[in-house]
């Protein structure tokens, strides 16, 4: 598959509290990631109150994070990040070639030092991903005995899209992978945590990529899911076809019109921003996500 896209990415975060905050601790996972098919060609965080103290750096998986602190009263906080990126088509097509699924399980016995970490970490449970017998028997219909990775992990990602509602009313943050399963609905966040589970209960490494949809779509075409938001999907390793990215929330593979912002084990590696406030017992959330594309 071939093809390149340009975008502008605006993402408005503003919290209004009940009362006066008198300092405030902020984690930010805002600036989209360099990969072998991304790059970032502009990304700026503007931060209202200034913050007294700011530093930029590298988590421990490798994504851009912003660590904030304010220490003057204030009962609004504003951020704003806005990039422009350049991304590659890099999604293989959806019938090439691939080895049995199960040629992607980990060999017996114990880590090496050729042992890929980068990909084994993401082999195991973490507190939102579960291993469990429900997500490994929710799989099965998808992985029967030597069906080729592709084709196994893009069924799966159809079946979660036309087996869930999408239902931004029926989940939080903190919904379990189990509830899903039980009650098929959610959102992006929900569906990206289950195929996780399914893919990590078989012994298949994948990880949770956070990002951005393109919300801009032409006439007559099908909004995508997630869109004018922060957006969640799959990447899953193949060991021919290295890691591959899947929408359940859309039931598709993802590329060009995804936006990569980083990656980790689940939704609370890289949740866009989190901290912790002295003072406003209660606070109103805002986010507006824009994603433009950019003409040549």
């Amino acid at each position: 598959m071939g093809g390149h896209a340009s975008y502008r990415v605006t993402h408005e975060t503003r919290y209004t509290y009940a009362g006066k905050v008198t300092s405030a601790h902020q984690l930010a996972h805002l600036q989209p990631r360099n990969t072998s098919w991304q790059r970032v060609v502009h990304h700026a965080i503007n931060i209202e109150p200034q913050p007294a103290e700011r530093a930029d750096g590298v988590d421990y998986f490798g994504n851009g994070v912003v660590r904030f602190m304010i220490d003057a009263p204030h009962d609004v906080l504003g951020v704003i990040a806005e990039s422009v990126v350049e991304i590659d088509a890099h999604a293989p097509d959806v019938a090439a070639a691939s080895p049995a699924w199960e040629e992607a399980l980990a060999p017996p016995g114990v880590w090496g030092p050729d042992t890929d970490l980068e990909v084994e970490h993401y082999r195991v449970a973490s507190p939102m991903v579960p291993i469990m017998e429900e997500s490994i028997a929710y799989a099965r219909p998808s992985f029967a005995p030597g069906r080729p990775w592709l084709d196994a992990a893009l069924d799966l990602t159809r079946r979660i899209h036309a087996e869930f509602r999408y239902d931004p009313k029926a989940t939080t943050v903190s919904t379990q992978v189990s509830e899903v399963l039980e009650h098929r609905r959610g959102v992006c966040q929900d569906f990206a945590h289950l195929m996780l589970s399914c893919l990590r209960s078989l012994g298949l490494p994948a990880r949770y990529v956070s990002g951005y949809v393109l919300n801009d779509v032409p006439a007559g075409e099908q909004r995508l899911s997630g869109a004018d938001a922060s957006h969640a999907w799959v990447a899953a390793h193949c060991p021919v076809l290295g890691w591959v990215a899947f929408d359940p929330t859309n039931g598709k593979l993802a590329d060009l019109e995804f936006v990569t912002l980083g990656w980790g084990r689940e939704f609370s590696d890289v949740t866009p921003l989190c901290g912790v406030v002295l003072g406003g017992a209660m606070q109103e959330l805002t986010v507006v996500v824009k994603v433009e594309p950019l003409v040549a």
